[in-house]
C-alpha cells in the first residue's frame, strides 16, 4: 500500500497485518495521504521515536486527522515542560501502591459480573465482562459519579466515529464536554474525596485550573481509562476461549497469567498507531525526513517485527520478552495507567481461573474505531459442565 491511509475503508484488523508487514519490510514510508505522511513500523524504529520527544513532538496532536474545534489531550497532546505538569497532577490515582489498594476490589467486580454467565452457563463476554468491568473499573479509580459512567461509553464511540472524519468537532465534543462540566460541578458543590474532587481543587500559582484543562485531562481518563482494556481484555478472553489447554495451565501455573496478557498486549495492539509531528531533520536507517513532517507510528508492526520477536505472528505465552512490546508505548509518554490496565487483567485472569473451561460459542468480528483502535463486537463463550471441565 503505497498510498497508505489508516482511515482507508479497506484498512480493517483483518488486512491491517498483511499491510503493516509489507510497509515494515519496506523500511521508513512516505504516503501522499493527507498531504503527505511518514510511517515507522519497525521495533526499533517506532521505539527510538517513543523516546526522542524533542524531535517527534506530540504537541500538534498525536490524532490525525484531527476534527477542528477538539481541545487536547493529556498529557498525549503536550510536550515537556507542560507534559509534565500535567503528568504529576495526574499520577495520584495510578501509582503502584494506589492501585495495589485497590486490586481485591477489582476481583469482586469481576467475580460479580462473571457469576451470571457462568451460572447460566454461556453469555457475551464482551457485553457482560469487559465493557462493564472496564467502565466500573475506571469510575472507583477516579471517582467518577454512576452518571457519569453511565455515558462516558456511548460518547466515546460518537468521538470516535467522528474526530478523524469529519472536520467539525460539534458532532460529539459538546455532549462530551457537558458530561465533564457536570461532574467538575458536582465535586465543587460536594466533594467526595475523590481524584476527580482533589483535581478541581488543584491550585496553581495560588489560582484554580482552568475548567478547560480540567476537562482535557478528565476526558482522557475517561476515554484511556476504558477504551483500550476493554478491548484488550476482550482479545484475552477470546485467546483463552479458542485454547483450552491454555486455560488448563493457568490454572496449574498462575505465574504465568502475567505473561499471557503481556503477549496478547504484544501480539494483538489494542491501539494500532500514534502520530509526531517533526521538529527537526532527521535521518531513519538511511532515509531523511524532513522538519515539520507527521510521522505516523505504528504500534502493531513494531510489535511483530520479526528483528524483535521472532515467529512474531505465533502467540507465545512463553516468549520470554513479551513485556517490551510497545502497546503501553515508551518514553515520556508511556502509558500512565500500566499499573491499573495490568491489575484489571490479572483480576479476570485470576476469576476466570476459578470457573470451568470456556470455549467460544459463535462468531467475533472484529472491527475499528477511528482507525486505530481494535475491537470486538461480542466474545460469545459457553462454560464446560461436569467431566468437560
Amino acid at each position: 500500500m503505497t498510498a497508505f491511509d489508516h482511515h482507508d475503508p479497506e484498512y480493517t484488523p483483518q488486512t491491517a497485518p498483511l499491510v503493516n508487514s509489507a510497509i515494515r519490510d519496506r523500511g521508513v514510508t512516505w504516503s501522499p495521504a493527507y498531504g503527505g505522511i511518514w510511517i515507522l513500523s519497525r521495533y526499533e524504529d517506532v521505539r527510538a521515536a517513543l523516546t526522542d520527544w524533542q524531535t517527534y513532538s506530540s504537541a500538534r496532536g498525536v490524532h490525525f486527522p484531527r476534527a477542528e474545534g477538539m481541545p487536547m489531550f493529556s498529557p498525549i497532546d503536550y510536550d515537556p515542560p507542560q507534559q509534565r505538569d500535567i503528568r504529576d497532577r495526574m499520577a495520584d490515582p495510578v501509582t503502584r501502591e494506589a492501585i495495589g489498594g485497590l486490586e481485591p476490589q477489582l476481583r469482586r467486580i469481576a467475580a460479580r459480573l462473571l457469576a451470571p454467565v457462568a451460572g447460566r452457563g454461556h453469555g457475551d463476554l464482551m457485553a457482560e465482562l469487559a465493557e462493564p468491568f472496564a467502565i466500573e473499573v475506571l469510575g472507583v479509580a477516579f471517582g467518577l459519579s454512576d452518571a457519569c459512567r453511565s455515558r462516558v461509553r456511548e460518547a466515546t464511540k460518537t468521538m470516535w466515529a467522528y474526530i478523524s472524519t469529519d472536520n467539525d468537532a460539534s458532532k460529539f465534543w459538546p455532549a462530551f464536554h457537558d458530561i465533564l462540566a457536570e461532574e467538575i460541578e458536582r465535586v465543587r458543590r460536594e466533594p467526595d474525596g475523590g481524584y476527580i474532587a482533589k483535581l478541581a481543587a488543584m491550585r496553581r500559582d495560588g489560582r484554580p485550573l482552568p475548567d478547560e484543562e480540567l476537562y482535557s485531562i478528565i476526558v482522557s481518563f475517561c476515554v484511556a481509562g476504558h477504551d483500550n482494556t476493554m478491548n484488550s481484555i476482550t482479545r484475552l478472553v477470546h485467546t483463552l476461549g479458542r485454547d483450552p489447554a491454555l486455560q488448563l495451565r493457568l490454572r496449574r501455573e498462575p505465574q504465568l497469567r502475567a505473561a499471557v496478557a503481556e503477549e496478547a498486549l504484544r501480539r494483538w495492539c489494542p491501539t494500532d498507531r500514534f502520530t509526531r509531528i517533526t521538529t527537526r531533520e532527521v535521518a531513519v536507517a538511511g532515509t531523511v525526513i524532513p522538519a515539520g513532517a507527521r510521522v505516523v507510528l505504528l504500534f502493531d508492526a513494531a510489535n511483530r517485527d520479526p528483528e524483535k520477536f521472532p515467529s512474531p505472528d505465533e502467540f507465545d505465552p512463553d516468549r520470554g520478552n513479551s513485556h517490551q512490546h510497545l502497546s503501553f508505548g515508551h518514553g515520556i509518554h508511556h502509558c500512565m495507567g500500566v499499573h491499573l490496565a495490568r491489575a484489571e487483567f490479572a483480576a479476570v485472569l485470576d476469576e476466570l481461573a476459578e470457573l470451568p473451561v470456556f470455549d467460544l460459542d459463535g462468531p467475533s468480528e472484529l472491527h475499528f474505531e477511528n482507525g486505530r483502535h481494535i475491537m470486538f463486537d461480542q466474545v460469545p463463550v459457553r462454560f464446560r459442565t461436569g467431566e468437560e471441565r
